[in-house]
């Protein structure tokens, strides 16, 4: 008993650090994803260290629900890799131990991953999707001023390009201002004032610039005539542009709600007389990709275990195949769920059903000391491929 538990406390140590390692670069690969959005808002609107930071604790939940299963997974069939290319399975096979010994923590661990990973998807997704956002608006209503700069053209508006020449910094008022609005599809105007001021208004989320002692100049599309106007005082209201549907906090969307919320939109949607299958797959595909964990790592188990693999080359090869395959049918869920060909309750399950089925295969065929057919798949590829090789070499002789 005592051998059985120091085995179960190394193999949970071994598998740590490699767990640990491929989360932190497969969130980092995530990461890049993001970097474009998050430069936009330090380049245009000056967000602080502490914003950006903020920003990317947001978006760590929606990269581990993706992260943690592969994670486990390649932890697993690397530690494996290392025990049987190091003869460690046999040794404690030797030992009397048997395969229950290395099932056991291995087990357990996946079981952790899930559970983990559910926590993430079911609590820390719709959180951190919804505080990105909320925190999205704050930098782009709070940087409206950081945005108009001084001698360079602003196409932060809807329609409207805004020029400053200068902005006096202790009463923040406008010097030469040019206008170009472009919102009327039949004209298009020019204003130009010496001076103005601004008010924004978070509310409304637009922007009032008021000039002075200026000049409209609009022309008519149709007929190219312009007309010229001179004015004292001259109020324009535009809308930020980077306010739009994108950074709007407005109601939540479907994968920022919780599951309480969802199950309530799904009720109104059905009272409603509206198709509900896309909130219907979003509940369902967090409890798969919590149950993936699992699923791959019992495949990986076999994989790890399985001495036909035991270079770490061919195993992590096979390994991110396999990954692979499974987000290729998690994919391919959402479009068949949202076609109707699969119904939405099980069209995010196939991965888990297919992957989960091979792996508890592969494991009773290495249980049994049996190969994993791969060995056979392998010849029959190889006779294949030399049979049509000698086909053309008779056919190049003749």
């Amino acid at each position: 008993m005592t051998s059985i538990t120091i085995i179960n406390r190394y193999i949970l140590k071994e598998l740590l650090q490699p767990f640990l390692l491929c989360l932190g670069f497969l969130s980092l690969v995530f990461l890049l994803t993001k970097i474009i959005d998050i430069t936009d808002l330090v380049v245009n609107y000056r967000a602080s260290l502490s914003t950006v930071l903020a920003m990317v604790g947001y978006t760590l939940p929606v990269m581990m629900q993706y992260t943690l299963p592969m994670s486990v997974m390649m932890a697993v069939l690397l530690t494996l890799l290392r025990m049987s290319a190091d003869r460690e399975i046999v040794a404690i096979k030797t030992g009397g131990a048997g395969l229950s010994a290395i099932l056991f923590p291995v087990g357990a661990f996946c079981v952790l991953g899930s559970l983990l990973t559910l926590g993430v998807t079911v609590y820390g997704v719709p959180w951190g999707n919804y505080s990105y956002k909320k925190m999205v608006v704050n930098i782009a209503s709070a940087g409206v001023d950081a945005s108009l700069k001084e001698g360079t053209f602003n196409t932060n508006f809807d329609g409207v390009m805004l020029y400053v020449e200068r902005i006096n910094p202790e009463d923040k008022s406008l010097h030469g201002v040019f206008i170009r609005d472009t919102r009327n599809p039949e004209s298009e105007v020019a204003i130009s004032a010496p001076r103005g001021v601004r008010f924004f208004s978070k509310t409304a989320e637009t922007l009032t610039l008021r000039l002075f002692d200026g000049e409209v100049n609009q022309v008519n599309l149709a007929d190219r005539s312009v007309n010229a106007i001179a004015f004292s005082t001259y109020d324009i209201r535009v809308s930020f542009g980077k306010l739009r549907s994108d950074k709007k906090l407005g109601a939540k969307a479907r994968d920022e709600m919780s599951l309480s919320e969802l199950s309530d939109y799904i009720a109104s949607e059905k009272k409603a007389g509206r198709n509900p299958d896309t909130a219907i797959m979003e509940i369902n595909e967090k409890f798969a990709l919590a149950l993936a964990a699992l699923t791959l790592g019992i495949l990986s188990i076999s994989l790890g275990l399985r001495s036909a693999f035991s270079r770490k080359s061919s195993g992590m090869g096979l390994g991110l195949v396999c990954f692979l395959l499974y987000y290729v049918m998690h994919a391919s869920g959402w479009s068949l769920g949202k076609s109707g060909v699969v119904p939405p309750e099980l069209a995010l399950w196939m991965g888990n059903a297919v992957m989960g089925s091979a792996g508890i295969v592969f494991l009773v065929r290495v249980s049994k000391e049996k190969t994993l057919g791969f060995d056979v798949l392998g010849g029959l590829i190889t006779s294949c491929v030399r049979r049509v090789a000698g086909l053309f070499r008779k056919g190049g002789r003749a």
